[in-house]
């Protein structure tokens, strides 16, 4: 097997250049809901025909089996190849990039075999320890340093809490632990015929664990949190890839023996740059079953320096976070754990018949006219006020209150938390920066899109983007192997902001903001 990197000539860009029809990208997307594969051009065009996808479950506790996830991701990559097989004869594969959800945390035994389940985000079982450990840090006036120093809040949703947990709880669980991997780096670990993988800095900064001053593990917490440096994979940027599969995956995937794997991102990353959100002039708004806004800033430490001595990044705005995309590119912004779940759920829990006459109800009424206030935390607190304790809350019912003004008012809810963040994002963007919205809860909601543009009086374009992730993940590719960029995708619809309702909404985010103070800040 060879070690290549982006820059070898084992990978040649300038023939790579001519974007033949034959040069493929194969994409894979670890999601929390499912797994997803797909062959893209060179010039960053998806072929429709390859993409295949299984759906995946989380168990009650948030973890993942990862043995099902394992066989879900080879049946997709083996399927998409067999699809790609039927449109060419000899299909070549110039690379291969991945996403995966953020963040993903296992751990494996010397062969490389998984000796935990795969540890997510939506951990439920860590809160006591991520609010001792906060408790700490505090006390010891360490909290904002360690804040700005791994660009993460101490929270449930990232690996220190979770360690902790792990070592209170479950330390023969831990002793079984040779390595720590991301799912993805335990892939190409099985696949390579190794027992562990380089993690990308993106990976890294999912867990909270990473450095962002020298884009490595953050000794202090590592060692706060009981892990030793000799179970950590070596941090590198997406860009070194590793080419040579062992058997029998060479041997099923013939077409991808020797192609350049690269390391995996967190799947946000992947979302900005499907988006066409590359830069500051564009904030990706994502609402799916969770939802997110982000943006793209240049590394300002970068330089000829070695990583040691550079002098700090620049701050993480307070609430939010910063992951590394590439030792070049910083992902900054915040996630909230209910989007399109918030509306599923009253969905079922309204006993709701008639979708369509429940959200025309909704958009009949005016702004904040329903008379509730809604925290709406169903599955906890993520940015900006990280309380892991947070529970959905409905303040102002009455005889008079409709299914319709629930919805309305949890549309309205989860935009004023969307404009906590970009009020906070703002200071960092250059003027007219565009908020670009996309993920399934939006794609067909009129009303919310234009509910998101009052509150944050901004417009909101939607776009016409199908597989955003993935398509970001073949855009990292193209940038590693220096093709051509690709096109950013249409605007299909724009939400244009209305004053008079901007007005209401301030009013409706302080009345939020003092029923969360009352309810959680002083809890």
């Amino acid at each position: 097997m060879t070690e290549v990197t982006s820059g070898d000539r084992e990978v040649d860009p300038s023939r790579n250049n001519e974007s033949s029809q034959h040069d493929l990208i194969l994409t894979v997307d670890l999601g929390s809901s499912s797994v997803r594969a797909s062959a893209y051009l060179s010039n960053g065009t998806r072929l429709e025909e390859t993409t295949v996808f299984r759906n995946t479950r989380q168990s009650a506790d948030g973890t993942f089996d990862p043995r099902i996830l394992t066989e879900l991701t080879e049946e997709v990559i083996s399927d998409c190849l067999a699809r790609a097989r039927i449109l060419a004869d000899s299909p070549r594969f110039i690379a291969a990039a991945w996403t995966s959800f953020a963040m993903s945390w296992l751990g494996v035994d010397r062969a490389g075999r998984p000796v935990t389940p795969v540890y997510t985000y939506s951990d439920a079982r860590s809160g006591t320890f991520a609010d001792g450990l906060r408790q700490e840090l505090l006390q010891q006036g360490n909290l904002e340093d360690t804040w700005q120093r791994t660009g993460t809040p101490i929270h449930t949703a990232y690996a220190p809490a979770q360690l902790l947990r792990l070592a209170a709880e479950e330390p023969g669980t831990l002793r079984l632990v040779a390595y720590w991997q991301t799912l993805a780096a335990s892939l190409l670990a099985r696949w390579r015929g190794q027992p562990h993988a380089p993690v990308s800095n993106s990976e890294v900064g999912w867990t909270g664990l990473l450095n962002r001053r020298t884009l490595t593990w953050d000794e202090q917490l590592v060692r706060r949190v009981g892990v030793e440096p000799r179970q950590l994979p070596t941090v590198l940027d997406y860009t070194s890839a590793t080419a040579g599969l062992a058997d029998p995956w060479a041997s099923m995937w013939p077409e991808l023996a020797h192609t350049p794997f690269f390391l995996a991102v967190g799947d946000g990353v992947g979302a900005n740059l499907g988006s066409g959100c590359s830069d500051n002039t564009r904030i990706a708004l994502t609402i799916g079953t969770t939802g997110a806004m982000r943006v793209v800033l240049p590394n300002e430490s970068h330089s000829n320096e070695p990583v040691a001595e550079r002098n700090g990044v620049q701050p993480t705005p307070a609430g939010l976070w910063s992951y590394p995309v590439d030792s070049e590119r910083w992902l900054v912004g915040g996630s909230l754990t209910d989007g399109g779940s918030l509306f599923a759920w009253l969905h079922e829990s309204l006993a709701v018949k008639d979708t369509v006459a429940v959200l025309a109800s909704a958009a009949e009424l005016a702004p904040d006219a329903h008379g509730l206030t809604i925290l709406p935390f169903l599955r906890g607190e993520r940015a900006p006020g990280w309380a892991t304790e947070a529970s959905l809350s409905i303040s102002g019912i009455s005889p008079a209150t409709t299914p319709g003004h629930i919805v309305r008012a949890a549309f309205e809810a989860v935009a004023l938390r969307f404009r906590l963040i970009y009020d906070r994002l703002a200071p960092l963007l250059p003027p007219c920066t565009e908020i670009v919205a996309s993920g399934g809860a939006l794609e067909d909601n009129d009303l919310w899109r234009q509910i998101l543009a009052d509150v944050i009086q901004t417009p909101v374009h939607l776009i016409d983007v199908v597989e955003a992730t993935s398509r970001g993940a073949a855009i990292l590719a193209m940038q590693a192997l220096d093709l051509p960029p690709a096109p950013n995708p249409p605007t299909v619809r724009t939400s244009l902001p209305d004053k008079d309702a901007g007005v209401a909404y301030a009013a409706a985010l302080r009345r939020q903001q003092e029923l969360y103070d009352r309810i959680i800040a002083r809890s």
